[in-house]
């Protein structure tokens, strides 16, 4: 049998930042044991509301501050509340502070995209290659054009909530981040 760390996989517990199958890739177990073990040992999801609070306490602070990295410890060292709960929100500002870089970058793609189909429509057409090779001018195909933008904004959607459902990090009680995504949805 292998020898887990049963600390660090309680820590991930309690802190409810990972989801079961997350854990499980993450320390080297299967889910199945992870929950065996949640039920022998009485572990609970305990610490999930302290860490979110220090996650959000932590994104309203000065962003040129960075977030302290994870001190090294020793297998098995239990952890406190307090360690427990300090590295599980500087995992998930790391994520967050990532979706915010990755949806400014996206909002940057979409400003210039909009504004080269701005020059094409006042144009009024759009210089295509024919299979020939020689460049011809064409109707702007717009329904091409939506679909286009339809899909990449669909797909950045996925991925963040993809993201954040692999780190626990939305509750229906908390709405920032949809007003995050509502104000970047006002910018396009």
């Amino acid at each position: 049998m292998a020898k887990h760390d049963l600390e660090a996989i309680k820590a991930d517990y309690r802190a409810d930042l990972l989801s079961n199958r997350a854990m499980s890739t993450k320390h080297g177990c299967s889910e199945a044991s992870i929950r065996k073990w949640a039920l022998k040992f009485g572990w609970q999801k305990d610490l999930s509301g302290k860490v979110k609070q220090a996650t959000k306490a932590k994104l309203t602070k000065a962003v040129a501050e960075t977030t302290p990295k994870a001190k090294e410890r020793e297998p098995n060292t239990p952890l406190s509340d307090e360690e427990i709960v300090e590295e599980a929100s500087n995992a998930a500002v790391d994520v967050i502070t990532s979706h915010r870089l990755r949806a400014a970058e996206y909002q940057d793609i979409v400003k210039k995209y909009g504004a080269e189909l701005r020059n094409q429509l006042t144009k009024g057409k759009l210089t295509v290659q024919a299979p020939n090779g020689d460049p011809i001018e064409i109707d702007i195909p717009l329904e091409y054009v939506g679909k286009c933008l339809n899909s990449a904004t669909q797909s950045l959607e996925r991925l963040i909530k993809i993201e954040r459902q692999a780190y626990s990090l939305d509750d229906q009680q908390d709405s920032s981040y949809e007003d995050d995504l509502e104000a970047l949805s006002e910018g396009l």
